[in-house]
């Protein structure tokens, strides 16, 4: 006498469907992951080859370090966004958005640093690294990039950290005093 799912018994079709549906799910999951892969490289090709990347590569590393608030520009593009309030003393900083209604609110801050590009590996930069505990889980992949290009006015570049080692440029902003 055999016992149902016991070695040497044969699967049930309850069973059989399980394994099915988590082959399903593996086969999704790994084509999501494609289409966010390829996604990101046409993002990237497409910032890396942007009339704005030379003026980029042409930046230096702001000096002094930006300090209070900075007007930005995404992309000429109306979003509540309105810029970046830097700390330079402590290396913070934080962004500031506008509702509907006028108001203004800070969110989602921010440490800052000098380092290499993460795309532009021979460039100096300052970087804005938003992988800190205050902020949610999705923006801690964010990693902005900003070369100075006349005083006080600043070109940036928002990478985003899926990959290891293979970050994806996503769009340019402006920061202006």
């Amino acid at each position: 006498m055999t016992r149902k799912g016991l070695v040497g018994s044969s699967p049930t079709s309850s069973a059989i469907y399980e394994i099915n549906m988590i082959y399903l799910l593996v086969k999704i999951l790994i084509g999501l992951m494609l289409v966010i892969f390829l996604a990101g490289v046409w993002l990237t090709w497409q910032i890396q080859h942007d009339s704005r990347n030379k003026i980029f590569l042409n930046g230096i590393v702001p000096n002094p370090k930006p300090e209070g608030f900075y007007n930005g520009n995404f992309q000429e593009k109306k979003v509540s966004w309105i810029g970046k309030k830097f700390n330079s003393t402590n290396s913070t900083g934080i962004n500031i958005f506008i509702n509907k209604e006028g108001i203004k609110s800070e969110s989602y801050p921010f440490v800052t640093f000098v380092g290499k590009g993460l795309s532009d590996k021979n460039l100096d930069v300052f970087k804005i690294d938003y992988n800190i505990s205050d902020n949610p889980f999705w923006l801690r992949f964010i990693l902005d990039e900003i070369v100075e290009v006349k005083p006080n006015e600043y070109l940036g570049k928002l990478q985003l950290r899926v990959i290891p080692g293979y970050p994806f440029a996503i769009a340019y902003f402006e920061l202006k005093r």
